[in-house]
């Protein structure tokens, strides 16, 4: 690590960057490689640029005993759509992200706490570009060739994260959602993945109904992962005092940022 990290400050220096910013797939309980990058002189970001707090299923299980962890209304809900005759299929990607992005849009516009916080060239960019290296996929629960549902997840090594959600309002009855997860997993797991990371849930000292992504964590806890508290966004200041600077302007910036360009990243 420490070879590492003095190889990338090299390159930061040289690319005339004053901070450089990580957010490790290390949990709070790692207390031997948080030890060498507090020695390597990390300190907590301001802000988190993703939701340190996640919830995380280990594939590596038999399907039978992944189901069995589930909760029982996720079960009922998985087998119910699929007796219904709901389907997993992924999709041809610019056809399929018009319906994804409109769902998303749609979703914003109705639901108070879902917010697209990504303009919709970034959004339509990112996605492309993970599915053109082979690391972004799409995939749509369907009935009657109707969508009524899709996620986009990434993909790395032997892991794969829930990146993007979206839905219709159309036959919820269905509940497509319950068997497209499981069906990802399925795929995942022929595929060699070992582990699925659901992304955002609410920190544990937030864990409570008034918190806004509580419907979000109880559809996610159904699938029987556990949660996992990362070390959140670090950065290591480069160019000490411009780093210094930068930390004492940035809450100023970020204000006018945010007023003239309506996006909370830049």
């Amino acid at each position: 690590m420490r070879a590492f990290f003095e190889g990338v400050r090299d390159v930061a220096r040289r690319e005339g960057a004053h901070t450089l910013k990580i957010e490790p797939e290390v949990s709070e309980q790692q207390k031997d490689v948080k030890v060498v990058l507090d020695d390597l002189g990390f300190e907590k970001a301001r802000y988190n640029l993703n939701l340190k707090t996640t919830l995380v299923v280990d594939l590596s299980r038999p399907e039978e005993e992944l189901l069995m962890k589930m909760k029982g209304k996720t079960r009922y809900n998985i087998r119910l759509a699929s007796k219904k005759g709901v389907e997993v299929v992924e999709p041809e990607f610019e056809e399929g992200w018009e319906t994804f992005y409109g769902w998303m849009k749609a979703t914003s516009e109705r639901k108070e706490g879902y917010l697209l916080r990504r303009p919709r060239e970034y959004l339509h960019d990112v996605m492309r570009d993970m599915y053109d290296a082979g690391q972004g996929r799409l995939f749509f629960a369907a009935y009657e060739g109707r969508p009524l549902a899709g996620i986009y997840v990434f993909t790395f090594g032997k892991k794969y994260w829930y990146m993007y959600g979206a839905s219709s309002e159309k036959q919820r009855n269905l509940k497509p959602n319950y068997l497209l997860q499981w069906e990802i997993m399925r795929w995942a797991r022929e595929r060699g993945l070992t582990h699925y990371d659901m992304v955002g849930v609410p920190k544990l000292e937030d864990l409570n109904e008034s918190n806004s992504l509580w419907s979000v964590y109880k559809f996610k806890e159904g699938f029987g992962g556990e949660i996992v508290d990362s070390l959140g966004c670090l950065d290591l200041p480069v160019r000490p005092a411009r780093a210094a600077a930068w930390r004492r302007f940035e809450p100023v910036y970020y204000r006018l940022y945010y007023k003239l360009k309506n996006n909370i990243f830049y």
